[in-house]
């Protein structure tokens, strides 16, 4: 079913870093690419982040590594 869906990364202190996607999605596969920006169209360092997908019913957490 649609539902909206939040994808968002975080820095390891947990202060959102950027928001990649803020709307309704259609069930299925999708694929969002990060350009390694924050916010404000600044780049962040190499490191691990966080991302986390959230939905009314559902939400998952996972780390990732950030490498230029």
């Amino acid at each position: 079913q649609n539902d909206h869906v939040t994808l968002a990364v975080y820095n390891m202190m947990g202060q959102k870093v950027k928001t990649l996607a803020s709307r309704n999605m259609n069930p299925g596969y999708h694929s969002i690419i990060w350009n390694g920006t924050n916010d404000s169209g600044a780049k962040v360092a190499t490191g691990m982040y966080f991302y986390s997908i959230n939905t009314k019913n559902f939400q998952s957490i996972k780390k990732m590594l950030f490498l230029k």
